[in-house]
């Protein structure tokens, strides 16, 4: 009958059965023959464990894409992405955008062929609505004829194939109503016959009973013998074609759903497939072919599918429904292709191409979107470039070349709304900057660990910051800092604590190391503070040129003995050198007064003692010396 139905549809062999819709992109479906005669129930929906979402309606296991306008997020496949971000639909619109529009010739045909065929399935006459009806036949051979358009890719082929084997199916149904016509004749026959062998054995019982002769008698007997035998066989004749008629019924009904199955499997294939022209072709035709008024997909009424279903789209699970999807998808289709051109001509390519993603996505194979012109895709292109380059910087963090790849798209749209671009760019670039501001604040304290955080946090935020040259150029400074820290080193070792202090300027980048710091810092204030003194020392002397050596040079003594630091400076030494020079007599008495302590000549050492008091009567070394002295002799510890 498959045979005899694809003979009438076209000469032409389908390339894929319509009971094993296999589409490119999408998964095979798993239909198998009824293990107790009754249907298969197809179509399973769950909840995803994890996030506890719900995803959308399911037809013959696979999804119905939705798309929600209000976030531009396509649901399908149990996950949601954004229709002009994500890579798959982004590299499928930029293919689309490189190709020429499919206005040929032959392609205007074949959208003139689907459009015809789709109105021929309007008609509701009920010739048009009969097994093999010219309306079908033509709608298959038109089927096999668009196959052959590269455009196509084999969906006009299967759609033909599948009506085909629904028509093969009412063929072979129609073939056991009429033998079960046949078998109901001769059902009706036999009974006929039996009943009259029936009441000829009742009457000949009875005329036997009446005769009174034994020969007549015995024939009667005969007859009624063999009317018996054929009335058990014309019984059980009668209980076989009952049965064959049973079993025809329950065939045709077994072959009724699988058709309907398979049918229905194809159908939502292409619509999966956006195929939408295909699919309401489709369910057109189902309702021409299964006149029982039964579109019911075959869900499971407890099941989540069917749930999902109805409150996915809020409408029945039918084949019906399957053709108002297709139907309002053509219509949103069409409407934002609309919504394109009307954008284009206001120079509002923002709006015009995120439309397009939208139909692209959406409805890549329908004729609005196949035919736009190559103008309107030359400009969303040039758009649709910029903003692609502007998510690359930004994801690459470089916020200069997102700014300007704003200004650009600005100038092509002027209501391109480029607020939240640019702020956000601007925001990440002051954060990059006081990093670098903590940085050179970590730097100038000599913190080093928080110089390498701050500077790190700044670059990762805008590894592009042009202030980051001058943090490189910092970094290369304290790369060359190992000499200076090593010379550094040496000369507080030797404590040359006054060539610090000459070259400090030099030496201050060693304050980058706390330990170095500390040792820098107490070099500059050491010699300072002896300079200072110093100052102040020469200003005393030049006063008073008797008791300003004697005062100067006693000071110096005394910070000697109190920071042994002191000694070690050149200036000090020679400052040291110079006053006692001036005060020679004062420094003289001192010396010969420790030498004669030193000799345990304690009479001599307190008579140089008091002379030193008598040269600079304020003098505490002199004061001192006598009054230890004096101890020693008044309480005779010789």
């Amino acid at each position: 009958m498959v045979m005899q139905a694809s003979a009438q549809l076209g000469k032409k062999n389908p390339p894929v059965p319509a009971n094993t819709p296999q589409q490119q992109g999408q998964s095979s479906l798993q239909l198998s023959a009824p293990a107790n005669g009754t249907a298969p129930k197809i179509g399973q929906s769950f909840t995803d464990p994890e996030s506890g979402e719900t995803p959308n309606p399911q037809i013959l296991g696979m999804e119905i894409p939705l798309l929600d306008p209000a976030s531009d997020t396509m649901s399908y496949n149990g996950g949601k992405f954004d229709v002009g971000n994500n890579a798959l639909v982004r590299a499928r619109f930029e293919k689309y955008l490189q190709q020429n529009p499919d206005d040929s010739t032959e392609a205007k045909r074949y959208r003139k062929k689907m459009n015809s065929i789709i109105k021929l399935t309007q008609k509701s006459a009920r010739k048009a609505r009969e097994v093999g009806s010219e309306t079908l036949v033509k709608i298959g051979h038109t089927l096999y004829d668009m196959n052959d358009y590269d455009g196509d890719a084999g969906q006009s082929g299967n759609l033909a194939s599948a009506i085909a084997s629904a028509i093969a199916v009412q063929y072979a149904n129609r073939d056991r109503k009429r033998q079960n016509e046949k078998l109901q004749k001769e059902i009706d026959s036999l009974v006929d016959k039996t009943n009259m062998m029936t009441n000829r054995n009742t009457g000949r019982g009875r005329q036997a009973n009446a005769s009174v002769g034994e020969k007549k008698s015995g024939a009667a007997a005969d007859t009624t013998v063999t009317n018996t035998f054929k009335i058990a066989h014309n019984t059980k004749k009668i209980t076989g074609l009952e049965a064959s008629g049973i079993k025809n019924d329950a065939d045709s009904i077994a072959a009724t759903e699988l058709s309907k199955i398979n049918f229905q499997s194809t159908i939502v294939s292409m619509l999966m497939q956006r195929r939408f022209d295909h699919a309401l072709l489709g369910s057109q035709v189902y309702r021409h072919i299964f006149r029982d008024g039964d579109t019911t997909l075959k869900l499971d009424n407890e099941s989540q599918a069917a749930q999902l279903f109805e409150g996915g789209v809020g409408l029945p699970p039918t084949v019906n429904t399957m053709a108002t999807i297709a139907s309002n998808m053509r219509r949103e289709v069409d409407q934002n292709m609309e919504a394109v051109t009307n954008l284009l001509a206001q120079n509002k390519l923002a709006d015009a191409t995120q439309h397009l993603i939208e139909a692209v996505a959406v409805g890549e194979y329908m004729q609005s979107v196949a035919t736009f012109p190559v103008e309107g895709r030359r400009r969303i292109a040039e758009f649709w470039s910029l903003r692609r380059k502007a998510l690359t910087t930004l994801n690459a963090r470089d916020y200069a070349a997102t700014e300007e790849i704003a200004r650009k798209m600005k100038e092509l749209d002027a209501d391109f709304d480029d607020s939240m671009l640019t702020s956000y760019c601007t925001g990440r670039k002051y954060q990059s900057d006081l990093h670098l501001r903590n940085a050179a604040k970590a730097l100038k304290d000599g913190d080093d660990a928080t110089f390498n955080e701050e500077i790190t946090k700044a670059g990762t935020i805008w590894p592009k910051n042009p202030n980051l040259e001058k943090g490189r150029q910092e970094l290369e400074k304290l790369d060359k800092q190992d000499p200076v820290r090593d010379e550094f080193r040496t000369l507080v070792s030797r404590k040359e604590y006054r060539t610090i202090y000459n070259e400090q300027d030099k030496f201050e980048v060693v304050a980058i190391d706390a330990e170095l710091k500390k040792q820098y810092k107490e070099a500059i204030t050491l010699i300072g503070t002896i300079d200072g003194m110093l100052e102040q020392l020469e200003v005393a002397a030049r006063q008073d040129s008797v008791m300003g050596p004697c005062m100067a040079y006693e000071m110096l003594m005394q910070r000697g003995m109190e920071d042994a630091r002191y000694k070690d400076d050149s200036r000090y030494r020679e400052a040291v050198n110079r006053f006692a020079l001036g005060a020679h007599d004062f420094v003289k008495a001192l010396e010969d007064g420790k030498a004669c302590e030193a000799r345990r000549e304690y009479g001599s050492a307190l008579s140089n003692y008091l002379r030193a008091q008598c040269l600079y009567p304020r003098s505490a070394l002199a004061g001192e010396g006598v009054t230890r002295v004096s101890n020693i002799i008044l309480k005779a510890k010789f």
